[in-house]
């Protein structure tokens, strides 16, 4: 990810943070590392966390 936020990852953060509830297993691992980060950066995001409805804000712990 780069310093910007661009429309790409505001259209690809709501499918990654489903995948766990659609039973996509991201485990830590050499190869998803990269992703897993990217994913914690775009879900710390404080515009990110303020858009989740109650039932996404469940989907995760």
């Amino acid at each position: 990810m780069s310093e910007e936020f661009s429309l790409v990852d505001c259209c690809v953060a709501p499918i990654l943070w489903r995948l766990p509830s659609l039973g996509v297993d991201m485990r830590p691992s050499k190869q998803s590392r990269p992703l897993l980060d990217y994913m914690d950066r775009l879900f710390n995001r404080e515009a990110f966390q303020e858009s989740l409805s109650v039932q996404e804000r469940e989907m995760r712990p």
